[in-house]
């Protein structure tokens, strides 16, 4: 397994994200399991206020966080709604060089080719939602 010497951060949303609701104990227990994956020492993450639209928490997590750390989310469905803010994010962590691990869709996204490809995916899926829901 490659060594992963930086830190690593975590972020839950205590809304539904993509098909999933997760409450957040439940979260955490997921994220707990990742971090040993990688011998990384789990401390509880920081959550987004249910009633925030605009990522505010994720956002200020991605600010704060230093070059080469890794960034540790359940889905690519928690990364923002909002096109704008998504790519702003997404520029800031290839600007630092974050890797952004992805843990339910199973990627570690670490260049703009892997970053490009989950942005490619979300907007797949969240058409195929989207569809679905029209279809119910």
């Amino acid at each position: 397994m490659k060594s992963y010497k930086k830190k690593f951060i975590s972020y839950i949303q205590n809304k539904p994200f993509g098909n999933y609701y997760i409450p957040a104990r439940f979260q955490y227990v997921i994220l707990r399991d990742y971090f040993n994956k990688f011998k990384k020492l789990f401390s509880l993450p920081q959550g987004e206020p249910v009633f925030s639209k605009t990522s505010i928490r994720l956002r200020t997590i991605v600010n704060n966080l230093e070059k080469y750390d890794n960034l540790i989310l359940l889905s690519m469905y928690v990364l923002p709604d909002n096109r704008f803010l998504r790519e702003k994010m997404i520029q800031n962590l290839l600007k630092k060089k974050i890797k952004t691990h992805f843990i339910f869709e199973n990627k570690i996204a670490d260049s703009k080719k892997s970053y490009n490809n989950v942005l490619r995916d979300y907007k797949l899926s969240k058409l195929t939602l989207i569809k679905r829901k029209n279809e119910n």
